[in-house]
């Protein structure tokens, strides 16, 4: 059947040679930049418009020095003899034949140049067939935005320009953006998440007090058994995605907006309760079977729904990003407030299912499923949407188009990791103090040892500049958790292993280290087993 499932078996051999010499094919000859070009068109009084291309495999590959006219071919497709295009370059659309041979065309009727049109919103370098003589000319692809842009402009009045070859920069500011997002999100979110612990452990402040406010919830606390159920049931809906993305993209949509809106709307509720007046955040009106309604309650719902229904309705506008990144945010700092790791034995079993759960959807399931499972769903398939479950931000100094992204994933799951990091340094008293600190039930002495916490994040940073390298490298998108979870998860077992906390640290189960507090706060096994008191005393 059309749809049907074909699966092809292998040996491991077969895979791991094969891999290997895709990977070393990956970072030898792509490594190599690719010859990018812009399509100028020449407007009076002000500067040229640049529309960007990408010069094919055959043809000159140097800009042409004089300004020409743009001319469209007849036919559009030009795969025929062309007439009245001599010393023009000559705009063509894709499709009926192959791309050399349009340009052989051109070059035929004495033309200086080609500007291929792609039907679709993507460019690459445009391949020739055997039997085409040698193309002299050059020859640029364009995408579906710029060429409409181009004929728009082509229907209005005569147009001239050039080609004008340019080397796109080895790297993008929006990277070094989306890295600093990422790790003020995990940091945030693990603040956050240990609000209670620094409560017990460090400078009573008001926004700790706020965090274990009686209208929250307890921490959902996951255990092993859910790491290993996550993956499954994360692998099953992969392979459900890849085969109806077409119609299940806008489920996607639905669930993002709903999971952005909450996360939102928690999110700004316990900023607000932090920093504003009691009498602002207890501050209520009656409503008929409801009963009494804050205002701040109110007003954070209007809010938090409407970025939720502005990026429902306009998330293919160039200003989309912004409120997809509030609301990926916002839910990434309310996953790592309402959701705990209670040890690292969990958590290193969610990260390594969640490393190989990267690397076989992503390099292996070619071979099973005919194309990369991930590629497929995460760029929408035919449908023509984004997978929105990403931060993105548009590319600040490279001009060709696209955005700089990195999954969700990426960022919650070593968030959660994080979160645990930070709780356990806490309630350890093992990370940096400086002079004596009391909290409203207990005093902790000068500490100066730099706590997990920190090696986690040292790591987790690391883990992200090594995949921007490889990624830039390769100019291929790559897989973030493939290189962050041993950035992440070795140095802190062997910090750990050094130190001597790597048993309480690995069972979360309190620890007997001379550092450790004794004076009856809860520890991290109380924690997991949901009976842990914070220093209300409640």
């Amino acid at each position: 059947p059309k749809r049907g499932l074909r699966v092809s078996f292998v040996s491991p051999q077969e895979i791991s040679q094969t891999m290997i010499s895709k990977l070393l094919y990956a970072l030898v000859l792509t490594a190599v930049a690719a010859d990018y070009a812009f399509v100028e068109i020449e407007q009076p009084g002000s500067s040229p418009k640049q529309l960007v291309g990408l010069f094919g495999s055959f043809g000159d590959k140097n800009s042409t020095t004089t300004s020409r006219r743009f001319v469209l071919a007849k036919p559009y497709t030009a795969c025929r003899a062309l007439s009245g295009v001599k010393n023009s370059i000559v705009v063509m659309g894709r499709g009926e034949c192959a791309f050399s041979a349009k340009c052989a065309y051109a070059e035929k009727a004495g033309a200086a140049g080609c500007v291929v049109i792609n039907n679709a919103t993507e460019i690459y370098e445009m391949g020739s067939v055997p039997d085409t003589k040698r193309i002299s000319i050059p020859a640029v692809m364009i995408d579906k935005t710029a060429g409409e842009e181009l004929l728009q402009a082509m229907r209005k009045q005569t147009v001239y320009g050039k080609l004008v070859r340019f080397e796109r920069p080895l790297f993008d500011a929006s990277i070094a953006v989306l890295v600093l997002m990422a790790v003020g999100t995990v940091a945030g979110g693990a603040y956050w998440s240990a609000a209670r612990e620094r409560d017990g452990s460090a400078r009573y402040s008001r926004i700790d007090a706020e965090a274990v406010d009686d209208e929250e919830e307890e921490p959902a606390v996951l255990n092993e058994y859910f790491a290993w159920g996550f993956i499954v049931v994360a692998s099953l809906g992969l392979v459900i995605l890849f085969y109806f993305i077409d119609y299940l993209i806008y489920v996607l949509v639905f669930i993002f907006c709903l999971a952005g809106a909450q996360g939102l709307f928690l999110t700004l509720t316990s900023l607000a309760r932090a920093t504003l007046p009691v009498s602002c955040t207890r501050a209520s009106y009656p409503l008929p079977q409801l009963g009494q309604i804050t205002w701040i309650n109110t007003i954070v719902t209007i809010v938090s729904v409407g970025v939720a229904v502005l990026w429902g309705v306009y998330r293919k506008e160039p200003f989309a990003w912004i409120l997809q990144n509030i609301l990926g945010i916002a839910f990434l700092l309310t996953l790592q407030r309402t959701v705990q790791l209670p040890n690292v034995k969990v958590a290193g079993v969610l990260l390594v299912l969640a490393f190989l759960y990267d690397i076989f959807w992503v390099f292996l399931s070619p071979y099973f499923f005919q194309q990369s499972v991930m590629v497929k769903v995460a760029t929408g398939g035919s449908s023509g949407e984004a997978m929105p479950m990403l931060l993105k931000m548009p590319r600040l100094t490279d001009p060709t188009p696209g955005d700089s992204l990195l999954g969700l994933g990426d960022i919650a799951i070593p968030g959660l990791y994080i979160s645990h990091l930070l709780r356990f340094d806490y309630e350890t008293d093992n990370h940096w103090v400086f002079g004596d600190s009391c909290s409203r039930d207990r005093c902790r002495r000068p500490n100066t040892v730099i706590g997990f916490f920190s090696i986690g994040m040292i790591g987790y940073v690391a883990g992200l500049i090594l995949c921007d390298i490889v990624l830039i490298v390769t100019k291929m998108g790559q897989p973030a958790l493939l290189y962050i979870v041993p950035c992440v998860l070795l140095p802190v077992v062997l910090l750990a292993k050094a130190r001597g906390n790597l048993k309480s640290l690995w069972s979360g189960k309190g620890t007997n280290e001379p550092n450790a507090p004794n004076d009856g706060s809860y520890h991290m096994g109380s924690i997991a087993n949901g009976n842990g008191s914070n220093a209300k005393g409640k």
